[in-house]
């Protein structure tokens, strides 16, 4: 009896000391975990360095480093005003660097020109959660003269770069050029604008003889609406509405009962032409 409850009471003591070792289970002897490394602050001025160079037929690529961090996203603008082209792209900073492009019109090499590069890093809240961490959730650890407050709230980082492509006189010709295929894409429109109204005459009639007129007319005004579609499609979309006008007079010079109706969108898109 005696050996009985002293083999009870170590058994008790025993289950004592598992207990007070393995307290939740984590015990006292479990070795301790690697504390996680927060993502580094920015405690240095924002870096931002970028270059035009030219790629194959004339496209132009935007490349650079920074000391953003890594995952950075970055909106880069290429443009030229003299010719109206404006065009973007996206990059992300790794390993310091990043590189938008190529750059191009319409999958053709540029126009001679002098083009402005543009690299912007968007509000922070766009940013992926590891690049808050370091810059902030409102940009509050960007610092240095590339920094900006936006307008939407948070800062952001503002960078651009000048790019001259081809010689002066090209660049005055390309200028010329571009000018004058506006003009005349414009003008283009306008006559066949003119001819459309014309021939509403023709339409909504039981006349076969004006039927025939009319089918007539539509082939040769549409063979001349589609010659100006193509011209009008090499323009950059700075020019979207003599785009758009291009589209509709393709249907305001047809036989439809909504020619009419096309005409007026037309003119409507000339108008907002600047």
């Amino acid at each position: 009896m005696k050996k009985f409850l002293f083999l009870t009471s170590m058994l008790t003591i025993g289950l004592s000391i598992a207990a007070c070792s393995d307290g939740g289970g984590n015990s006292a002897q479990s070795p301790t975990q690697a504390p996680v490394n927060p993502t580094s602050i920015m405690s240095e001025d924002v870096r931002l360095n970028a270059e035009v160079t030219r790629a194959d037929n004339g496209r132009l690529m935007v490349s650079g480093e920074t000391n953003l961090p890594d995952q950075t996203s970055l909106l880069v603008t290429l443009s030229n005003e003299a010719v109206g082209y404006s065009a973007q792209d996206k990059a992300t900073v790794t390993d310091g660097r990043f590189s938008a492009g190529p750059f191009s019109q319409q999958s053709r090499g540029l126009e001679a020109g002098h083009y402005t590069a543009e690299i912007v890093m968007p509000i922070p809240r766009v940013q992926p959660t590891e690049v808050q961490s370091a810059i902030g959730d409102v940009g509050q650890h960007l610092t240095g003269d590339l920094v900006q407050d936006s307008s939407v709230g948070g800062k952001v980082v503002k960078h651009s770069v000048s790019y001259t492509l081809g010689s002066e006189e090209s660049i005055q010709q390309a200028q010329s050029d571009h000018a004058s295929l506006v003009s005349e894409v414009r003008k283009e429109i306008e006559n066949l604008l003119m001819a459309g109204r014309g021939m509403e005459q023709y339409r909504n009639t039981d006349d076969l003889a004006a039927l025939r007129a009319c089918g007539e007319k539509m082939r040769a005004n549409q063979d001349r609406a589609k010659m100006v579609r193509e011209k009008a499609d090499t323009l950059p979309m700075s020019h979207i509405n003599l785009r758009v006008a291009s589209i509709d007079v393709h249907s305001c010079v047809s036989c439809s009962e909504t020619a009419m109706e096309a005409c007026e969108r037309a003119e409507e898109s000339l108008d907002g032409e600047l």
